[in-house]
Order: C-alpha cells, then sequence, then structure tokens
C-alpha cells in the first residue's frame, strides 16, 4: 500500500511541478527596436562580426634624410585600412599607405586590439608587412600602433580615429630609417 501511496503523491508533484516549467517556456518580450531579439528576449551584438573600410592620411617623419634621387615631397602620408572584425574588441587590418616625402610604400597586416567603451574605444595592434624604399628596395618590417577612435552613427558604423605608427624597417637601419606616422581615420564598417 505504501507503494501506491508513494507514487500517487510523486505523480501529484509532478502535475503540479508541470505548469510551473511550462509558464517559464513562454515567449520573451523586449522594448527594443524591431528586429534586435536574439533567442527570447536577447539582443545581438551591437558591434560584432563584420568589415570595414578606412582611409587614412597625416603626417610621416623619416628618421634619416631620404636619398637625392628619392622623390621630393611634404611630410605627409596617404593610405587606406580593410579591417576585418572578429568581435568588438579585436580585428584583423590589412593597410597601405604611400609616403611623400621618400616615396616610400607601405603595406603591413596584423592585428589589433580595442577596448571597451563607447563612443570612444583605445587600440593597440602590430603590424607586420614590406617597406618599399626607393634606392634601397623591398624591406620586411613591424610597425606597432596605439590610438583612439571614435565610434559614430545610429549603428556605430561610422568609424574616426587618431592613431600613431612608426614603421621599423628590419635589418640595416642606415638604409632608410624609421618612418613615423601621426594620422587620422575615417571609415566605414559594413
Amino acid at each position: 500500500m505504501k507503494r501506491h501511496v508513494r507514487l500517487c503523491g510523486a505523480l501529484l508533484m509532478l502535475a503540479a511541478a508541470a505548469p510551473l516549467t511550462a509558464s517559464a517556456q513562454e515567449r520573451g518580450r523586449t522594448d527594443g527596436p524591431e528586429e534586435s531579439e536574439y533567442g527570447k528576449g536577447g539582443y545581438g551584438d551591437p558591434g560584432g562580426r563584420g568589415v570595414s573600410l578606412q582611409l587614412d592620411w597625416g603626417a610621416a617623419i623619416n628618421s634619416q634624410e631620404p636619398s637625392r634621387d628619392a622623390p621630393d615631397g611634404p611630410p605627409l602620408y596617404v593610405g587606406a585600412t580593410l579591417s576585418l572584425w572578429g568581435d568588438d574588441w579585436y580585428q584583423l587590418d590589412a593597410s597601405g599607405a604611400y609616403v611623400f616625402d621618400g616615396g616610400r610604400f607601405i603595406a603591413m597586416v596584423g592585428p589589433r586590439f580595442r577596448t571597451w567603451g563607447w563612443p570612444v574605444v583605445f587600440t593597440a595592434g602590430l603590424k607586420a608587412g614590406a617597406i618599399i624604399i626607393p634606392d634601397v628596395g623591398l624591406r620586411f618590417g613591424i610597425s606597432p600602433q596605439v590610438g583612439t577612435e571614435f565610434m559614430l552613427g545610429d549603428e556605430d558604423n561610422i568609424v574616426l580615429g587618431l592613431h600613431y605608427m612608426p614603421d621599423i624597417p628590419i635589418g640595416d637601419i642606415d638604409d632608410g630609417g624609421i618612418t613615423h606616422r601621426l594620422g587620422m581615420t575615417v571609415g566605414y564598417k559594413f
């Protein structure tokens, strides 16, 4: 008899618990904009994955005087950066720049890390790639980078930034020296 009482008591407890668990499975709600739901009541990553294209320009100063045969120009540079965003805090950059004073072309690839914050974030990264110096030729180089960026727009898709990066050719420093670049960026995140 005790066995039947225990069985009936267990069934009654399960029957009482069933409506409580069913109410937990009801549809969630959000107070956000349309199509912002992720699952039941959650939100997607607002800055998450994507691609951005940036235009770069600014001052470029060579640590050594360019050779006489190198192009003579103002101490400026212009370039572009394509970034693949892994998430809000890191991205992979591929960039190219032309330095007018001395005619250097710089092509680099590397990661960049970002701090948390809105709308201002701080960045740090390290790129490696090719530095083409007239009269010297192709050199492998590295370029550490620090800066700050401002995220603007309705969906934080406009990127404005200030960056400092020294372009350091590996090998004989007397073959061209370091180029110090201080510049601005403006871009759009797709």
